[in-house]
């Protein structure tokens, strides 16, 4: 495959080509305008952004636009309604990440009800087993969507549950996500199009194999903790880099942050993403990829990374900003700084501990068992990924030739395999009629 091609069905995969192809209908197109429009509107309402409440003024309306800058500009400019229904505010980043949020999940939603339809209308020449399978992966955006909703457009949400979540995550205090509320915002909308892009796989996957589910065993059990630990790791430590630059900007940061966004950060998540997304392709990926230059130059940086990251950095390092395991295990105990300890960047709690957990230990560890033993690291993985075979075409199975030993004898006629006989006993075989057996 050439090199124009493979980028070629990147892009159609990135685009969510086959997820579009099944709602070009006046139908499809319907349901993700129902959806959208519900979500958006219920997000609205939770996220204080539409608040119904009497107002004084029972015959005015007012339309501002309010500019502002330096803190919070991404808020700006806001557009605030002021109706006797009661109030519209429409901060700029918010009301964005608000509407593509709730376009990802009307697409989501409105493929696993086109899906779905056929399975309740019970219709006859459907493979069923497929559409289950897209119809369920298809609840995936859905699910994401509705367990963070109101999030991104929240004006006031102290009280939300989510950005507690969401604080825990990213090891982030919730004082800097309210501070700095577009990360709220990137975090659902990655989150949801991470689950488009599964959606997407699981639709090209149907279309041309019927899935053979996996014996539910340990070994599936395991490797989907794996998977999913992985997936929660990634996207969540993939996304506290922007946080990160909310206390250090881009352009003052000095070669080793740069080195803990690039590698430590986005080198370990992106792996982690996908390695829990598309476990088969991962595993193919380092057998094929390590015995090049370029897989080469992966597996040491995965290598390094995993080790300054979950292990241990000397003190020179540490002056610069970096930090493992270790040295901020070390800083909670007390220990002296010679030995490299460093505070954490929360106290002793559950998001440390989360923080621990997942984006220090299991990032680095599978990061480092990828590099190390790349065949025995892929293998947990492949435990969750079901035998697959060709869907029903309606092709006759292919017959074995006869083997020297059942060839006829010459100036014979060999009968036909797997038939039945049919009409008088007596003639020779090209007389009869011969139909298949069951």
């Amino acid at each position: 495959m050439s090199a124009l091609t493979s980028f070629w069905r990147g892009f159609l995969f990135a685009t969510l080509h086959e997820t579009r192809s099944r709602l070009r209908t006046w139908w499809g197109r319907s349901l993700v305008l129902a959806i959208t429009v519900v979500y958006a509107f219920v997000s609205m309402v939770l996220g204080d952004m539409l608040v119904f409440v009497s107002t004084p003024d029972t015959n005015v309306t007012t339309v501002s636009v309010v500019y502002g800058y330096g803190t919070q500009w991404w808020d700006y400019p806001a557009l605030f309604v002021n109706a006797p229904w009661g109030f519209l505010t429409l901060p700029f980043f918010p009301t964005v990440a608000m509407l593509l949020v709730s376009i990802g999940v009307g697409i989501g939603g409105a493929t696993g009800l086109i899906l779905a339809l056929p399975l309740l209308r019970r219709a006859k020449g459907v493979n069923r087993q497929a559409l289950a399978s897209g119809s369920a992966a298809s609840v995936g955006p859905a699910i994401t969507g509705l367990a963070t909703l109101g999030a991104c457009c929240c004006t006031s949400c102290a009280g939300l549950v989510g950005v507690s979540v969401v604080a825990a995550a990213s090891g982030s205090s919730l004082y800097n996500l309210l501070l700095n509320n577009w990360y709220i915002g990137v975090f659902q909308l990655g989150v949801v199009y991470i689950a488009l892009l599964a959606q997407e796989r699981s639709l090209r996957l149907t279309a041309e194999y019927c899935p053979v589910p996996p014996p539910f065993d340990r070994r599936f059990a395991a490797g989907a903790l794996l998977r999913l630990g992985l997936l929660v790791a990634g996207i969540t430590w993939s996304l506290a880099m922007f946080v990160e630059w909310t206390n250090t900007p881009p352009a003052a940061a000095n070669a080793a942050i740069w080195y803990h966004w690039i590698f430590e950060h986005q080198l370990l998540a992106i792996t982690a993403i996908g390695a829990g997304l598309f476990p088969k392709e991962f595993a193919g990926a380092v057998r094929r990829l390590f015995s090049q230059l370029g897989g080469r130059i992966w597996r040491i940086a995965l290598g390094v990374a995993g080790f300054t990251w979950g292990v241990w950095v000397p003190p020179t390092l540490v002056a610069l900003g970096l930090g493992g395991f270790l040295n901020e295990l070390f800083g909670v105990l007390g220990l002296p700084t010679w030995i490299g300890a460093v505070p954490p960047d929360s106290s002793l709690g559950l998001a440390l501990y989360f923080h621990w957990a997942f984006q220090h230990l299991l990032l680095s560890g599978f990061a480092l068992a990828v590099a190390l033993v790349p065949a025995a690291a892929t293998v947990p993985l492949l435990w969750t990924v079901s035998p697959e075979r060709p869907a029903q075409t309606g092709k006759l199975p292919q017959t074995a030739p006869p083997t020297p030993e059942r060839l006829p004898a010459p100036g014979t006629t060999m009968a036909p395999q797997n038939v039945e006989a049919v009409g008088p006993p007596n003639g020779p075989y090209s007389k009869r009629h011969y139909r298949p057996t069951p």
